[in-house]
C-alpha cells in the first residue's frame, strides 16, 4: 500500500516518566513501553486495551525488548535484566553483562545482544527463566534491526559502512544482499530495517540515510535531508518515517524518497503529535494495521495509523 496520510491520533497510556524503548511482540499483540526514572514496563495491547504498568526496581533503563507477552527484558547501563512473569509479579534476574545494545523482534519469541566483546547473543525463554545462545559477530557490528524473518546489520568499514541483509533473526548465515553505504552514514547506529526499505539515523542529526531495494540482491544508500532534528525512524513496507524533536512524525513515501536529491526532502505528510514532552522513541506494528507508536519525555504513549488516503484526526 502506498502510504499518504497518517491519521486517527490518540494518546492510549500516560507513564509519567521518559520513554525511553517501545518493544512491540506481535505475535503476542503487546508492546512494552519502557521507561527510565522510575523505571516502568507498561505492556499496552496493539488492539483495544489499557496499559498495565510495573514498576521495576532498577536504576536507570537505555532500551528494552518484548519476548512474550509474560517476559520483558530492560537494558541498564552494559547489563541487561530478564522481569518474568512482567503481568503480574515480576521476578527480576540478571541475563547479560557488559553489552553494547539490545534489539528487539516483533515477531516476538526472541531478543538479539550484541556485546562490547565481539560476541552476540539470542535471548529466548528456556523454562522459566531467559537464556542465550552465544555466536561470534562477523565484523563489528554497530546498528542492528530484526523484522522476524530477517536480520539487518550495519558493520564498520570504508566509507559510512556496509548494510548487511541475513535470513533469520541473528547475523550468521551468509549474505547475497549488501550495500556499501555513503560516507556521511559513519557513525550512525539507529537501524530500522525492511525488505523494501531501511533507514539509518544518528539521533540529534538532520539528515537519514535510505537504503532502497532496487532488485531481488541489489540494494542502493543515499543520504536525504530532514527539516527537523531527528529522534528515530521507522519503515513500514516502501515508506519512511522520521520522528523528531518539533513534536511532528514525517511520512516519506516511495515516489519522495525516489525523487529525494540532496536538499532538504519535504515529507509526504506531517502530522503534529500534541504530545506532553519532546518526542523520545517509535515503532511501528503491522498487525491488525499499519500503526505508528510514539513515546515522550513526560510519558505519552500515542499511536496513530498509516493510511493510503484520507485523515482521520
Amino acid at each position: 500500500m502506498p502510504f499518504k496520510n497518517l491519521a486517527s491520533l490518540k494518546k492510549v497510556a500516560t507513564l509519567n516518566a521518559e520513554v525511553v524503548a517501545i518493544a512491540p511482540d506481535e505475535k503476542a499483540r503487546s508492546l512494552a513501553a519502557i521507561t527510565s526514572d522510575p523505571v516502568q514496563v507498561a505492556i499496552q495491547p496493539i488492539g483495544a486495551g489499557t496499559a498495565k504498568k510495573k514498576n521495576v526496581s532498577i536504576d536507570e533503563a537505555v532500551d528494552g525488548a518484548l519476548i512474550d507477552k509474560r517476559v520483558a527484558l530492560v537494558k541498564s547501563g552494559s547489563d541487561i535484566w530478564g522481569l518474568l512473569d512482567i503481568q503480574h509479579s515480576p521476578k527480576i534476574e540478571q541475563v547479560g553483562r557488559d553489552i553494547r545494545s539490545l534489539h528487539n523482534n516483533p515477531r516476538g519469541d526472541m531478543a538479539l545482544a550484541i556485546g562490547w566483546d565481539g560476541q552476540g547473543a539470542e535471548l529466548q525463554i528456556q523454562g522459566h527463566e531467559v537464556g542465550g545462545r552465544q555466536f561470534v559477530l562477523r565484523g563489528t557490528v554497530r546498528a542492528c534491526s530484526l523484522d522476524g524473518s530477517f536480520c539487518y546489520v550495519v558493520v564498520d568499514g570504508p566509507g559510512g559502512g556496509r548494510f548487511r541483509e541475513h535470513r533469520g533473526s541473528t547475523p550468521e548465515s551468509g549474505t547475497q544482499v549488501r550495500c556499501d553505504l555513503p560516507a556521511a552514514a559513519q557513525g550512525m547506529k539507529t537501524l530500522a530495517g525492511g525488505q523494501q526499505l531501511s533507514a539509518l539515523c544518528k539521533p540529534g542529526g538532520d539528515t537519514v540515510c535510505v537504503i532502497r531495494r532496487q532488485g531481488a540482491a541489489d540494494l542502493s544508500a543515499k543520504m536525504i535531508g530532514i527539516d527537523t532534528t531527528t529522534v528515530d525512524v521507522a519503515v513500514i513496507e516502501s515508506s519512511l518515517f522520521v520522528l523528531g524533536v518539533d513534536g511532528k512524525l514525517r511520512l516519506y513515501d516511495s515516489d519522495t524518497l525516489h525523487r529525494a536529491g540532496d536538499d532538504v526532502a519535504t515529507p509526504t505528510c506531517a502530522l503534529d503529535l500534541r504530545g506532553s514532552g519532546v518526542p523520545t522513541a517509535l515503532a511501528s506494528t503491522t498487525k491488525g494495521g499499519n500503526i505508528l507508536w510514539v513515546g515522550t519525555k513526560e510519558g505519552d504513549l500515542i499511536r496513530c495509523n498509516a493510511v493510503g488516503r484520507g485523515m482521520d484526526i
